[in-house]
């Protein structure tokens, strides 16, 4: 197969699984909406169809389990849409998904109102953007759940714990930055600032996190709004660049 038309058959199959991906986060968002609505007037089968979807996602893994050993043996190509490995990975984490939402169904309906979008935005940053913007964007979205946990738990020993976590977690990642990211050849995908963007983006969530723990819940969504003004001004700059 010529390499052109190889490349853009993939670029199409990569194009449709962002595709697809916003398309299932879409319709997952809709669907938990319904759930929301249903168990405020019909509390009890709410509850049941929370119930039925954990069983219903463990066979829909079963069969991609059982997709997936076929078109192994069968030598089929794994870039489709609809290969074993693609629906493994959906229907597990909506087993997984289900699963959550069952047990404490009204908190974990409200976080996955902002997890699937997230996921989707992330998986079109992945596939899209530089591997350096795709480092420092899920150093950004590590440092929110840490703010958004420090929220849902009030505070607390666990805002401390949040704090600490994030220390460490920017700690190595400033030391493995700087392992990857200095010298005279980088990692392709990196430009000769990505030492300095990560460093700064893992010291500036730390900080974040740690004011989260200080300051309190009450004040977790100002830095929640400065993490998205950052993470808006770093998607600019390499947007740009991309051109």
């Amino acid at each position: 197969m010529p390499k052109k038309m190889k490349n853009t058959q993939e670029q199409d199959y990569i194009t449709n699984k962002i595709l697809a991906v916003f398309s299932l986060c879409l319709f997952g968002v809709m669907g938990l909406w319904y759930i929301n609505t249903l168990l405020r007037s019909d509390f009890m089968l709410g509850l049941w169809i929370l119930s039925a979807s954990r069983w219903v996602g463990v066979a829909l893994v079963i069969l991609a389990i059982v997709v997936t050993v076929s078109d192994r043996k069968a030598g089929r190509s794994a870039n489709r849409l609809f290969a074993g490995r693609n629906l493994l990975v959906v229907t597990v984490l909506f087993t997984m998904l289900a699963v959550l939402v069952d047990q404490e169904p009204v908190r974990m309906i409200k976080l996955c109102y902002g997890v699937l979008p997230a996921l989707a935005i992330y998986y079109l940053i992945y596939h899209s953007y530089q591997p350096e913007f795709f480092m420092v964007a899920t150093d950004v979205g590590v440092g929110a759940a840490l703010l958004i946990g420090i929220r849902l738990s009030q505070g607390g020993m666990i805002g401390y714990a949040a704090a600490a976590l994030a220390v460490v977690l920017a700690g190595a990642q400033v030391l493995s930055a700087r392992r990857r990211l200095t010298g005279s050849k980088l990692p392709a995908g990196f430009g000769p600032r990505a030492y300095v963007v990560v460093s700064v983006t893992a010291i500036l969530m730390a900080v974040m996190v740690i004011l989260g723990a200080l300051m309190g819940p009450a004040r977790i969504f100002y830095l929640l709004c400065v993490s998205a003004a950052y993470l808006f001004i770093l998607a600019v700059y390499y947007t740009v660049k991309l051109m």
